[in-house]
């Protein structure tokens, strides 16, 4: 008869067979975490982009001219100059920025979900990513 009860410890098979299950239970959770942080990463890098490149656009149809760099879009407010029927100029001042809710640096300059400030081209209006990897986005 078996005793259920038996008061004998584990043998070191079944302790090794236990922290094998647990090991690769933890490898599983843990590469499926990580990649589905660098999904999220990554599709908050595309939206970014896509704020960013709409807002460089923006910035050269209201000022007639491409930002000197990123910084321009997080810190100026959107300005419209118009002529009324006299001719007379007058401003409309939007209340916000071309870039509202991004993270910025210590010196005020954007950076992706990675952490790294965008590359920025003022001659060309390009930005794109300087996160390894996702150079060409």
């Amino acid at each position: 008869m078996i005793n259920v009860f038996d008061q004998r410890g584990r043998t070191l098979f079944e302790t090794l067979l236990v922290l094998v299950l647990v090991s690769i239970l933890m490898y599983t959770f843990i590469e499926r975490y990580t990649s589905s942080i660098r999904t999220i990463k990554e599709n908050a890098l595309i939206l970014e982009l896509s704020n960013l490149r709409t807002a460089i656009n923006m910035y050269a149809t209201i000022n007639g001219r491409l930002p000197s760099s990123l910084k321009d879009l997080v810190a100026e407010e959107i300005v419209v100059t118009k002529q009324d029927l006299k001719g007379e100029e007058f401003k409309i001042v939007f209340r916000g920025r071309y870039v509202e809710a991004m993270t910025v640096d210590e010196e005020g300059y954007p950076v992706d979900a990675f952490g790294n400030r965008f590359f920025y081209d003022p001659e060309t209006g390009s930005v794109h990513s300087t996160t390894e990897g996702y150079e060409r986005w």
